[in-house]
């Protein structure tokens, strides 16, 4: 049986953590968060090794999962490449505007999330807004969006897989 892999792909601040818990809480789909596994690193540890390893640990019970990730770095890359070689992997952008993205940092708990200056999520989320995947879904969170309506925007994907 294949599994799948679902990467939410958005700024700083744009939900994906809170969509993975949606999904999580509401599908069959198990939500990894990657933070964690970031905040645990030891000096020169491969972050996006141990975040592979996480996800195929977490495939061994789960047939989906869902992560998220700016999709910013060489390493991203690697780590989906080398996912989509064993696994589905569909890529989900999720889009909210860089002003409410940087709000909504500034107004979360830090000690969850790896420190970042606001110069640096400002820069990441300029950089991250421009990623350019071959997209499986769009969820714009500006608003936020309704609860409901993400569950149903990932209806198609659930069929899928």
């Amino acid at each position: 049986m294949t599994k799948t892999v679902y990467i939410l792909v958005g700024p700083k601040g744009s939900g994906k953590t809170y969509i993975g818990e949606l999904l999580s809480r509401e599908t069959s789909v198990h939500f990894l968060s990657v933070e964690p596994i970031w905040l645990s690193l030891q000096p020169d540890e491969d972050g996006w090794h141990k975040v592979e390893a996480a996800v195929d640990d977490a495939l061994e019970e789960h047939d989906a999962i869902v992560i998220e990730s700016l999709g910013l770095t060489s390493g991203f890359e690697r780590m989906r490449d080398s996912l989509s070689r064993r696994h589905s992997v569909e890529y989900i952008r999720v889009l909210a505007s860089l002003d409410a993205c940087l709000d909504r940092v500034r107004a979360r708990d830090a000690s969850r999330q790896i420190p970042v200056s606001e110069d640096k999520v400002r820069q990441y989320n300029e950089m991250a807004a421009t990623v350019e995947l071959s997209w499986s879904l769009t969820i714009d969170n500006s608003g936020p969006a309704d609860d409901d309506e993400i569950l149903k925007a990932f209806q198609p994907l659930l069929m899928k897989a």
